[in-house]
């Protein structure tokens, strides 16, 4: 076979853009085409390959290996060794830009799937003061050694949560006027500070415990603005030690990536705050008042609103001691349901007490109420209003005034359920009502039963659509008999509750008046 001549193979592999270096046995320079003389410049002809002149591929001829993987000179090199006769062909090829790549995807991969555990972990509470300390949690060690929550100002001061090494965590207070004198700190906190910036060690020292000196001389911390729903939300200080390396500018864009999804997170807690706390003063103020103990009279009331999760009703009654002896109540179901509803019911109920200060006549009450609703279609009533007091001879008389409302039923001591058969219009509709008046007799121990449709109309059953209905529940009074006041109400909602098996249902209310047994009949109290 004839030999190849170095210089012929030349001229052909500078035809190629790839490096190509061919060396005899010795290992000493035979040839090399421009590409080659591009990634070694000090390479000569007649020279054996050195560790200055060909680095890696110095070092892989030498050991014998078959290809090499290396830095060299700024550049990442990829090689490999192929034999022709009697020389040896390197052949090199720069992968920096193809590296480069591969590392940007693969930190781009690992900067996305920290963004999405982030996401994760911060939507996981709606609680305010558990995300502050999660996104304090998440940082660490990714993007700081140590991290500060530092909320928005409130009156003269604000507080902080703060996660530093060994996992340890702890929470304080700073005043307003040490943040002002914190410029970097303060311009994120009013929301001027958009964009994250390094601050240097003393510029944070104002903040005392916040940030503790021991993090030394040298460490480095990026101040981010916390943006949530267009207001700042607080701001994030993230601090590095002295033996790492200070923020990068992918750090900063990191970080500010994870602050825009922590802003939203902390905004979206406070907001269910304050709607947590709105919707507790809602409740308090619009939930039935507990019933009273008066001579004479025997009370019980179940109450189940439709929205479970706010727990307020369109229902609503009250009972109240009367002026002379006995009790006045009302009891009614507004249009609607939900917080729309409780929010009318509570205006009705606040108008009827502030009605019987001047006006005792139940049916006088109505026609008063009907002219304060009057004016707006979607703002009405229905609702029996009355008076229950002792009568002659023992038991109870009771006034019904109605107003539209389901008729209430009375339980006799022999077992019979009568309807109170009370007429009268709806409340708030017509400017020209009409409302009627039952008087009624309760023997002792007899009993009337005040309830909202939520318990005549729960659907359920077998087919899960058939309706409780007026005789069901007349039946199921029936078999109360010699129950408590507090016992059948209880009962009422329980069967009632019973026959949804769980499905949706409207506003359930429940009120009993109750006539004392009679004792010198030897009667007792069930």
């Amino acid at each position: 076979m004839n030999q190849v001549d170095p210089m012929e193979l030349l001229d052909l592999v500078n035809l190629v853009d790839q490096a190509v270096v061919t060396c005899d046995a010795a290992g000493v320079v035979c040839a090399y085409n421009r590409p080659a003389a591009g990634l070694f410049p000090l390479l000569r002809v007649g020279e054996a390959l050195s560790a200055s002149a060909a680095g890696p591929m110095a070092l892989a001829t030498e050991q014998g290996a078959d290809g090499f993987d290396a830095a060299f000179e700024g550049r990442v090199l990829l090689g490999h060794r192929e034999t022709l006769q009697d020389h040896v062909v390197w052949l090199v090829r720069d992968v920096s830009a193809v590296r480069a790549c591969e590392d940007t995807l693969l930190s781009e991969r690992h900067r996305s799937a920290f963004l999405e555990r982030a996401g994760r972990r911060l939507s996981a509470s709606l609680h305010h003061g558990r995300s502050v300390r999660t996104l304090v949690r998440i940082v660490r060690p990714e993007l700081a050694d140590m991290a500060v929550a530092v909320l928005p100002v409130h009156g003269r001061g604000t507080v902080w949560h703060r996660a530093g090494p060994a996992d340890t965590e702890e929470s304080g207070q700073v005043s307003a006027a040490a943040l002002q004198r914190i410029p970097v700190l303060a311009d994120a906190l009013s929301g001027l500070q958009s964009r994250p910036a390094v601050a240097s060690r003393h510029e944070l020292d104002g903040l005392g415990d916040a940030v503790p000196a021991e993090r030394g001389e040298g460490g480095e911390a990026l101040v981010v603005q916390l943006a949530g729903n267009g207001v700042s939300a607080g701001a994030l200080i993230l601090v590095r030690g002295p033996e790492r390396a200070g923020f990068t500018a992918p750090d900063v864009e990191l970080a500010g990536r994870f602050a825009e999804r922590a802003g939203l997170a902390l905004a979206t807690a406070d907001l269910y705050s304050q709607q947590a706390r709105s919707t507790a003063v809602l409740q308090e103020s619009l939930a039935p008042e507990p019933l009273p103990s008066v001579e004479g009279v025997r009370l019980g009331a179940a109450y189940r609103p439709a929205a479970q999760a706010l727990r307020i009703s369109g229902d609503f009654y009250r009972v109240a001691p009367h002026p002379g002896a006995g009790v006045a109540f009302f009891f009614g179901d507004v249009c609607g349901k939900g917080a729309e509803a409780a929010v009318l019911a509570g205006l009705v109920r606040q108008s009827l007490r502030t009605l019987a200060l001047t006006e005792t006549d139940p049916v006088r009450a109505l026609y008063l109420l009907n002219q304060a609703l009057l004016g707006d279609e979607s703002r009405f009533t229905t609702l029996v209003n009355g008076t229950a007091g002792p009568a002659p001879g023992g038991g109870l008389t009771v006034v019904t005034a109605g107003g539209g409302h389901l008729p209430p039923l009375i339980l006799r001591r022999d077992g019979r359920v009568e309807q109170v058969a009370i007429d009268g219009t709806l409340v708030g509709i017509l400017p020209d009502p009409f409302f009627d008046r039952a008087d009624s007799h309760l023997a002792p121990g007899e009993l009337m039963l005040l309830y909202s449709d939520g318990v005549t109309e729960a659907r359920g059953g077998p087919t899960g659509q058939e309706l409780y209905g007026d005789e069901r529940l007349s039946r199921e009074l029936a078999d109360c008999l010699g129950m408590p006041a507090g016992a059948v109400a209880e009962r009422v909602e329980l069967l009632t509750t019973q026959w949804l098996g769980g499905r949706s249902h409207d506003d359930i209310a429940v009120l009993v008046l109750q006539a004392p047994p009679d004792p010198r009949r030897g009667e007792t109290s069930p």
